[in-house]
């Protein structure tokens, strides 16, 4: 609704900068309270940035769609493979360093990767410089955004629409058979994948020996695993995006993400867990478009940015009843396969239901 108001390029940038606290914050007053209603703003703040960022690499040339998506999606996935790995060479520098210093390159990098334990354990004030590093960067981010993140031409001449407008898109949106079709198959269904992934994927590690308790036995490699697979799947949605692809294509889509789903609850081995976990990565990337790209392609112009922020929303309810419902049903500590079957079943009736009514 802010970024249909005020502009996608606006909510990006004001969103950037009001995630800001959040790093500051736990650099400066790290209480637990405290983050707790941190927490709430990060998600909020965060839901604002994507739905204005996603929405806004839609307004470009149709020729140029393809490339913005692609840009987008693989950039997710190299920020967030190279993050984590910053993250703990500044967690882990005064035990790092010294074996920099003395040219000890490869027990450096044995320890970086977790083939040999770090000998040492982070307390708080390892991570404060991490956090001050967030805070700046956000804060150089939000202001790029707003004073350069978006390209010169026809969307940036647009002016904002008014409040009126704004509820009437609204309207418009809730008698559009086809929005109801796909938000209900691809977020309101699709949502529930996403999460078991999120939620009962350490439990089917620990099931097949890659990490027990705080001991990593290959639970980092999993985790670079996921963010690597991120970039050729953005890539290849650059492929797709632009395309107005058919209503075949959600169906595979949210049929291969459940399928891959499906294939981490099943796995028996170490090997097939990554197996499984690079196909689904690979197919989160699209199922994010289709929330996105592909829901915006198959709707007026003029209901983008309202579609793809009820899109999420759907998304995000989807994801807590299935997170509050499988935590009430099952016990992921002898039980973590069983929610996952649930969540790939959710998806296979959205497969269903979409492809009836395509």
């Amino acid at each position: 609704l802010l970024a249909r108001r005020y502009g996608e390029r606006i909510v990006w940038s004001g969103a950037l900068l009001g995630k800001m606290i959040v790093p500051l914050l736990l650099a400066i007053h790290p209480e637990p309270n405290m983050i707790k209603l941190l927490a709430l703003w990060q998600g909020f703040t965060g839901a604002l940035m994507w739905i204005a960022g996603i929405s806004l690499i839609q307004m470009v040339a149709p020729e140029k769609k393809g490339l913005s998506n692609g840009l987008m999606m693989a950039s997710i996935g190299v920020g967030s493979l190279l993050g984590p790995l910053g993250g703990r060479v500044l967690i882990y520098r005064q035990e790092l360093s010294p074996l920099v210093s003395s040219g000890s390159w490869g027990e450096m990098w044995s320890r970086l990767f977790s083939f040999t334990p770090m000998t040492m354990t982070p307390n708080v004030s390892d991570f404060h410089l991490i956090f001050w590093i967030l805070t700046a960067t956000t804060l150089v981010c939000g202001v790029l955004v707003g004073l350069w993140g978006q390209h010169p031409g026809r969307f940036e001449q647009e002016v904002p629409a008014g409040w009126s407008r704004t509820l009437h898109d609204i309207g418009r949106l809730a008698r559009t058979p086809k929005f109801w079709a796909l938000v209900i198959a691809l977020c309101l269904l699709g949502g529930p994948v996403f999460q078991a992934s999120n939620q009962f994927l350490p439990f089917r590690a620990e099931d097949l020996g890659l990490k027990s308790g705080a001991r990593d036995d290959g639970w980092i490699w999993l985790q670079l695993l996921k963010t690597l697979m991120w970039i050729p799947g953005g890539l290849a949605v650059g492929r797709l995006a632009g395309r107005r692809a058919p209503g075949i294509a959600a169906v595979i889509m949210l049929a291969s993400f459940s399928l891959a789903a499906l294939g981490i609850g099943m796995s028996g081995t170490a090997f097939q867990l990554f197996v499984y976990v690079a196909i689904f990565e690979f197919m989160r990337q699209f199922m994010r478009w289709s929330h996105a790209g592909y829901l915006s392609e198959h709707l007026p112009g003029g209901l983008r940015t309202t579609a793809i922020g009820f899109a999420i929303t759907f998304s995000g309810l989807g994801s807590a009843i299935y997170a509050w419902a499988a935590d009430a049903l099952w016990d992921p500590a002898t039980q973590s396969s069983q929610p996952i079957y649930a969540a790939a079943l959710l998806g296979g009736v959205g497969c269903v239901g979409l492809f009836v009514f395509d």
